[in-house]
């Protein structure tokens, strides 16, 4: 499932063909919205922003298009000519005179005036959004130590969008390495300075992923891992995916573990249990 950083860097790719722009055409496939298409007939986009894992598409007439791509969706931009061929299921397409901008395979969609947007079902539920610029380590850390938080695995918090909205599995297991924090843990069992540690790397491994596109770890360890042979998946991560290899701090063997059937990867001797 892409994370907020890729989501975020989706929205802007798709912002820079669409928004502000005449569209010749505008069509909604999948059923949630295909009857409410009428809505937004000779509208333009306003703004492409998101929210977590969720993107909106605001157009200049009130409304807005609310996607979640879950497992399987996909944002693609192409030229109108070119011919896509594969077997997923059109969602959503914008075309302008030029290009073709298309969701495919995602389910959660929803199309709703722009004033019920913080009713929505899911965005009303929404922790803040670790990539806004509004947010930054010390309301993070507040984050943490708040009665909502303040008890709760570091597993199962990461994963929490109610908690922090668009963090997924590999920041998840790059955040914790990053801080030292042991996937067990909990902010009540940690001291001040691990806190710090904690919220500066939600906020710092976010960004840094949102820049680099995915990779989490510095250049100089990418090209390392790129030169070693290493396949992409594992010379992108600190300890995400690289389970079973020498941790690229210590050398002890990143382990994994799996918490309610998804995987997360860290360093027994980085990340040592505290509990």
């Amino acid at each position: 499932m892409p994370e907020g950083p890729e989501i975020r860097r989706a929205a802007e790719r798709i912002g820079k063909v669409v928004v502000g722009r005449p569209l010749s055409g505008i069509r909604f496939l999948h059923p949630t919205i295909a009857e409410h298409q009428i809505q937004i007939e000779g509208a333009s986009i306003q703004e492409i922003t998101t929210q977590g894992k969720a993107m909106l598409t605001r157009f200049d007439n009130g409304w807005t298009l609310y996607s979640h791509n879950q497992l399987y969706g996909r944002w693609t931009v192409h030229l109108r000519t070119t011919e896509v061929n594969w077997n997923r299921s059109l969602r959503v397409e914008f075309l302008t005179e030029k290009k073709a901008v298309r969701l495919w395979s995602a389910t959660d969609l929803a199309l709703f005036p722009s004033v019920e947007e913080a009713i929505h079902p899911f965005l009303s539920k929404l922790g803040p959004d670790v990539l806004d610029n509004n947010v930054g380590a010390d309301f993070l850390e507040e984050r943490l130590r708040s009665k909502s938080c303040w008890n709760r695995m570091a597993a199962h918090l990461m994963l929490d969008q109610k908690a922090f909205a668009g963090l997924g599995n590999y920041l998840r297991s790059e955040i914790l390495f990053v801080a030292g924090v042991h996937p067990d843990s909990r902010p009540s069992d940690l001291d001040d300075a691990t806190l710090a540690a904690w919220s500066r790397a939600i906020k710092e491994t976010a960004v840094l992923a949102y820049e680099t596109g995915g990779i989490t770890v510095d250049p100089d360890t990418a090209e390392r891992g790129k030169l070693a042979g290493e396949p992409r998946r594992t010379w992108r991560h600190h300890a995400f995916c690289r389970n079973n290899r020498p941790c690229l701090a210590c050398g002890d063997i990143v382990t994994r573990l799996r918490y309610g059937g998804r995987r997360l990867d860290y360093c027994p001797s980085c990340q040592p249990s505290v509990r």
